[in-house]
């Protein structure tokens, strides 16, 4: 990685959208991991391919979609040259598959997934709603999203947003800090659409211990300290007995187990308000 930060390029001979909710999504489920998102369009000639790859550094993840084979073959033999990249074909790899399994040959046409269904459309909306309200960037999008995240630092707010925003849902998630005043707006959410995150002690101090050696930050810091950990998880339960909110304990769940919880919990919870 180049200066810490790994550097992803998405390289499409269409808009490259696919690949970029696709690359989002994989890397929501690296916190720590600082990168860059390049997304290279309209890669559709044997000239632009030579002109990005001279561009393209060492050490870097390639995430393509280039339907034409010659166009995707050629891409990646230059590629070779180049040190410690790896690069994903994720449009050729399911393409092979497909082939092999039915015995048809794709047509290899680009940019047919802008012919998808609207729910492709409300899925790259969904993403794009997600990182606009991250971490509680902007209160309004409280009453905007169809689910909102609350929890402590390092609940996987982010990464279970994420997830749950290329399955269609808007997603907003809001910290709690005990020293930091919740926005007014979090009180006008309907408590059915509020999900609450739990952790256990232990486990939360140790994936807060590893975070802060990565940061550089040093050995002792009130960030892991248990007492420090159990004011906020204090804090945490206090604040979803007020907003009357659904509590998810993510201590020994993976993100999608979780985010698989949040969504059975959502749609019972419409459901029972239809009824």
């Amino acid at each position: 990685m180049s200066n810490g930060i790994l550097k992803i390029y998405i390289v499409s001979d269409s808009t490259g959208e696919t690949a970029e909710i696709y690359t989002k999504s994989v890397i929501a489920q690296f916190p720590d991991v600082k990168n860059q998102i390049l997304r290279k369009s309209d890669i559709n000639t044997k000239e632009k391919v030579d002109k990005l790859v001279e561009k393209i550094e060492d050490n870097s993840l390639i995430i393509q979609t280039i339907a034409n084979i010659e166009i995707s073959e050629y891409f990646r033999e230059l590629l070779k040259a180049k040190k410690n990249v790896e690069c994903l074909d994720i449009l050729g790899e399911g393409i092979e598959k497909v082939e092999k399994l039915t015995s048809y040959k794709a047509i290899r046409e680009r940019g047919l997934t802008r012919t998808l269904s609207d729910d492709y459309f409300s899925m790259i909306d969904s993403v794009e709603f997600a990182v606009k309200y991250d971490d509680g960037k902007d209160p309004r999008g409280l009453l905007e999203a169809d689910i909102v995240l609350v929890g402590v630092s390092r609940t996987s707010k982010t990464p279970l947003s994420m997830l749950l925003a290329t399955k269609n849902y808007k997603v907003c998630n809001l910290p709690l800090v005990p020293e930091i005043q919740l926005p007014e707006q979090i009180f006008e959410v309907d408590p059915d659409r509020i999900i609450g995150l739990i952790i256990d002690i232990d486990k939360l101090s140790a994936i807060r211990e590893e975070r802060s050696k990565a940061l550089g930050l040093g050995s002792k810091s009130l960030y892991f300290e248990e007492e420090r950990i159990k004011d906020e998880l204090d804090y945490a339960k206090g604040v979803f007995d007020d907003l009357g909110c659904k509590v998810i304990d993510v201590t020994n769940l993976t993100i999608e187990q979780t985010a698989t919880k949040i969504i059975r919990y959502y749609k019972k919870a419409l459901k029972n308000k239809e009824s």
